[in-house]
């Protein structure tokens, strides 16, 4: 078997990982041929030999003696020109940059299918990545794929669940442990889900032709208390991406729900992620791993790279087929709705009949204490709704003199 040289472009966190073990010689398959880094006098964590070290990526995506290129420098242009020239010059690549992938994936699979040369991207899943190689194997039979993909997020839920501590307290405990970046943004909101998720629906679509605009909402309107009624009424929240497929298009969206306590996503805590699949047969199957890390992305790019020297396929999507996403306000499902309003008589006889003008059919309604001597929040559930006549029917009910802040609407997954 030929071995596989490989050129890393990037020396962080990730760049180290895979550095360290391709400097172990313990893999035949693959030598380490040059390291493209920004900074030449950086002190690294470990000796590395000087003549491995350099800081033009051009003339290494030139070199003849280069086979593949692993990116791990992150950002999106930069990164997307290195993939591109590889591409360009005939090599392969692998990355773990799931930014450069969403935002500029359908350039890049696409000339990689015209010039007949992989791109690995399993590090942008890093824990469900075992998982996820094998979605190309069923591209077109995945129904439904329901996932927890952002560590982040899910330590901040399960640690609010667990301790009664807030959302602001939770993160600050994530950044002190390393699971949470100084500015969290993308994770909270819900962005690097949705780029996971994008990804995924070419995965299982077989496309490099994704929409960029998925609906996503992120976890920073989720309070203490949402997570205690939920608990309450049998539920946990999640930061879930969801993919229903049907025909030729696809519901795919991006927001915190209500699970229902003793399924497998409710079940998931700390920084885990898990991945849930349904195909055409109506099989389910599932895989909970470790969401983030130095180790579980060096071993998703390490795999990426083995794929290559074996010549195994990979799960590439190849076709530039557009994939139709359907309006999210058609979606049919069951709500969780907090209210926050005065405590006099006649407020529930307000709100519920503009519900009924609605035609929405209430499950339960609680009134919990009140909070404060203005306002008391009230909980309804709802039974099954589209979703564009509930948002109608709640700009309504927040226009009342008796509602005091915009009501939380939060979708119960079932």
């Amino acid at each position: 078997m030929e071995t596989k040289r490989v050129a890393i472009a990037g020396f962080g966190n990730v760049g180290k990982g895979v550095i360290e073990v391709l400097l172990q010689k313990q893999i035949p398959e693959l030598k380490l041929e040059k390291i493209i880094v920004k900074h030449p006098e950086k002190t690294r964590p470990f000796g590395v030999d000087s003549n491995l070290i350099t800081t033009d990526s051009s003339q290494v995506v030139q070199d003849p003696n280069v086979d593949v290129i692993v990116e791990v420098m992150g950002g999106i242009e930069d990164a997307a020109s290195l993939i591109l020239a590889a591409l360009h010059n005939g090599k392969d690549v692998v990355t773990a940059n799931k930014a450069v992938i969403s935002q500029r994936g359908n350039e890049i699979f696409s000339l990689a299918t015209k010039v007949g040369r992989t791109v690995g991207f399993r590090g942008t899943f890093v824990g469900c990545n075992a998982l996820i190689h094998d979605l190309s194997l069923s591209a077109g039979r995945i129904h439904r794929m329901r996932a927890i993909l952002n560590g982040t997020c899910n330590y901040i839920l399960s640690h609010m669940a667990h301790t009664g501590i807030s959302f602001e307290q939770a993160l600050k405990e994530a950044q002190e442990k390393g699971y949470a970046e100084v500015d969290a943004s993308e994770d909270v909101d819900g962005i690097d889900t949705a780029r996971k998720i994008q990804i995924l629906l070419g995965v299982i679509s077989n496309t490099y032709n994704i929409p960029s605009d998925i609906p996503c909402e992120g976890i920073r309107e989720i309070t203490l208390q949402d997570i205690q009624y939920a608990r309450e009424l049998g539920y946990a929240i999640k930061l879930i991406g969801v993919i229903e497929r049907k025909n030729d298009s696809a519901t795919v969206f991006v927001r915190p729900v209500l699970v229902p306590q003793g399924t497998m996503l409710a079940s998931i805590e700390d920084a885990n992620n898990a991945i849930e699949l349904e195909n055409d047969l109506g099989v389910v199957s599932g895989l909970i791993a470790p969401g983030a890390g130095t180790y579980p992305t060096t071993v998703a790019i390490i795999n990426d790279l083995l794929d290559i020297a074996h010549g195994a396929a990979l799960m590439m999507p190849t076709s530039n087929i557009p994939v139709a996403l359907n309006d999210i306000g058609d979606i049919q499902g069951r709500y969780y709705l907090r209210l926050t309003v005065v405590e006099q008589p006649g407020v529930l006889a307000q709100i519920t009949r503009i519900l009924g003008d609605h035609n929405i059919s209430l499950a339960s309604i609680i009134q919990k204490e009140s909070v404060s001597a203005e306002s008391v929040s009230v909980i309804i559930t709802t039974y099954q709704v589209r979703e564009k006549e509930l948002r109608a029917a709640m700009q309504q009910v927040d226009h009342l003199q008796v509602v005091k802040a915009k009501t939380e609407i939060i979708h119960i997954l079932e």
